[in-house]
């Protein structure tokens, strides 16, 4: 795993989220007047809230501008080359007493076994809020290790990991605050190749124009 650091003066996220879905403060979000508890999440649940519909429907406007430019600005010179990103980071809500996902699983178990390993993608976790002890993903050192740790992420912090590979999932959130958080998978631009797998949520293609974007013009 790689932690990278970054300004969230300049990259607000906290801030824009916060104006998405209507709140202002994101760990707290489930004591507001609006929020209505939700039954433990299962795999097919768990982006099917209001909020998860708050975000996707604004996020083109609000949000997409300033992820790209994060892009560029901080994720792309960790590479030697171009790459390919995730078009829309996918929004994740950790309540307390619920999970974010609905499963623990490795992400390679959803794509095309062949491909997964041409392309060589990671995974990057970017948390809105304080990400800690079982409000956060847990995931192992190694693959099939089982020795499941949390991730402990702050604000204003990125963490480049493996989850196509590691097996990682969610605890039951026991601390009083919501992780809101997005991740979001990237791969070298030399490795790219479409696959016309699609994404387990939205079926959308693994393809440049479809599930992923470039840097490279």
């Amino acid at each position: 795993m790689k932690k990278t650091t970054y300004s969230t003066k300049e990259y607000p996220f906290a801030k824009i989220v916060e104006d998405i879905l209507g709140t202002t403060n994101l760990s707290k979000i489930h004591t507001e007047d609006h929020f209505s508890g939700y039954d433990l999440f299962k795999r097919e649940e768990d982006q099917s809230t209001k909020y998860h519909k708050l975000y996707y429907d604004n996020c083109k406007e609000q949000i997409l501008g300033l992820y790209d430019k994060f892009i560029h600005n901080i994720i792309r010179p960790l590479y030697d080359e171009d790459i390919v990103y995730q078009k829309i980071p996918t929004f994740r809500l950790h309540f307390p007493g619920n999970i974010a996902v609905g499963e623990y699983h490795k992400d390679k178990w959803y794509r095309d076994k062949e491909w997964h390993e041409e392309v060589g993608e990671l995974n990057y976790f970017l948390p809105f809020t304080k990400a800690y002890g079982t409000n956060t993903i847990w995931v192992e050192s190694e693959e099939d290790k089982k020795d499941f740790k949390a991730m402990n992420v702050e604000y204003g912090e990125c963490v480049q990991w493996d989850g196509a590979n590691l097996k990682h999932g969610n605890k039951q959130n026991l601390t009083s605050n919501t992780r809101i958080s997005v991740d979001f998978r990237i791969m070298p631009y030399s490795r790219y190749k479409p696959s016309n797998h699609g994404a387990i949520n939205t079926k959308v293609e693994f393809a440049i124009g479809g599930y992923y974007k470039t840097t490279k013009k």
